[in-house]
């Protein structure tokens, strides 16, 4: 926009500038091109490409297609999905696999140097990897590979030491186990990381056991073990009976590893007497008790005599009838309060005695509190049926004067 302004600076009328015929010195207009509305151009899906597997139900077929002219000004973008896939049509997978080796064989003697034998057979599978497969035809592994796990060499006989009678003979050693750190966890003590393995010790007869070695095994050092926690676990008791087993923090469950002290029984049999009374078992304490939903009865020489059903008390509330308080069979008295459908009540189990045998407080309460209402309802009767002794009645005076003798002796003075 272009203005006449005067010598101070003021805006005034362009007639003013125009009669001065003052020169322009600026240029008023320019060429320029306004861009046409372009839309998206895609080129076509491509074809579709092999699978990514040749067998089982992981494998993909994927397409793309490529933008042949972009968008422009208004006119309609690019979509940002140039790629599609699809799942491949199912295909069974084959391969070979061994079988089992055999026992160890020998001929024309009993025991010694001798020889064991696996097949190679064609197996079937979905390639999901669970499972072995089911074995089938070996003409459908007709056109594989001659290879197991990719490995091309093909051994099925190897020879093998079957034991003589009263001989023991060593297994093969075992693989190396993972690396391990020596440590107490928590404690901050670390011994180092380490990886052992074994070999067992096999005998022919049972009875020469006894002159076998201890199971060898061995060690090395290794870098980067990893410190576990150990401890012992224990199933739920079927009867007079448990399982216990020692437990890493990995949740793997393992041989060794827990504190050999005190660990957790698997029978009632550490309890002395044993429990032997119905839906009773021994605690890791040694004490009998009895399982969920009964309380213990104690005898008077402090042990338990029998286990009886616990009764719960259930505390209605503002929506359930006036009527609706029952004693039933407690289920669960381990705890503290359970809710039954359609219910919003407490329910209270009443079990006088506790884990070790003994009565709980709250029952000595329950007894004094008792003991405090019978004598305020004794005494209450007792002042009710005494009778009052009735005031006696003060003899009314005589308003009227009783008569007054006198004797008369003749004096004068009268």
């Amino acid at each position: 926009m272009l203005d006449c302004v005067r010598s101070d600076g003021k805006s005034v009328d362009l007639k003013f500038c125009k009669e001065l015929s003052l020169e322009r010195k600026w240029q008023m207009n320019i060429s320029c091109v306004v861009e046409c509305p372009v839309n998206c151009q895609l080129s076509d899906w491509s074809a579709w490409s092999e699978c990514s597997h040749t067998c089982g139900l992981d494998g993909r077929m994927w397409r793309n297609r490529v933008v042949v002219q972009g968008s422009q000004g208004d006119g309609r973008p690019c979509p940002s999905q140039l790629e599609q896939w699809k799942p491949c049509p199912v295909r069974p997978c084959y391969r070979w696999q061994y079988s089992p080796w055999s026992e160890c064989r020998v001929e024309e003697v009993v025991c010694g140097a001798g020889l064991r034998y696996r097949n190679l057979s064609c197996f079937v599978s979905d390639g999901s990897g669970e499972g072995e497969g089911s074995m089938v035809e070996e003409e459908l592994c007709g056109g594989l590979e001659l290879a197991v796990n990719r490995d091309k060499l093909i051994i099925l006989k190897e020879t093998c030491v079957l034991p003589c009678p009263g001989e023991c003979y060593l297994m093969e050693w075992s693989d190396w186990s993972p690396c391990l750190s020596v440590c107490a966890k928590g404690a901050g003590v670390d011994f180092g990381s380490v990886q052992v393995r074994s070999r067992a010790v096999m005998a022919q007869e049972p009875e020469n056991v006894q002159l076998c070695p201890d199971q060898d095994w061995e060690s090395r050092p290794c870098t980067d073990g990893e410190c576990f926690e150990y401890k012992w676990m224990s199933s739920t008791w079927s009867g007079s009976s448990r399982v216990t087993w020692c437990q890493r923090s990995d949740g793997l469950n393992v041989t060794g590893g827990c504190p050999p002290i005190n660990p957790p029984g698997d029978d009632n049999n550490s309890c002395d007497p044993p429990c032997q009374m119905p839906m009773s078992f021994c605690t890791e304490a040694g004490v009998c008790m009895c399982e969920e939903g009964y309380t213990e009865v104690i005898s008077s020489s402090g042990q338990l005599d029998h286990c009886t059903p616990i009764p719960i008390l259930e505390i209605p509330t503002a929506g359930d009838k006036k009527t609706d308080v029952k004693t039933s069979r407690a289920i669960n008295p381990t705890l503290p309060a359970t809710i039954q459908p359609g219910r919003t009540g407490r329910t209270w189990y009443l079990q006088p005695f506790g884990p070790d045998g003994k009565l709980k407080m709250w029952v000595y309460g329950v007894a004094a509190g008792a003991l405090v209402l019978l004598m305020f309802i004794v005494s209450m009767i007792y002042l009710a049926c005494k009778k009052p002794k009735k005031p006696k009645r003060q003899r009314q005076m005589n308003n009227r004067l009783k008569p007054l003798t006198l004797a008369y002796d003749g004096d004068a003075d009268m």
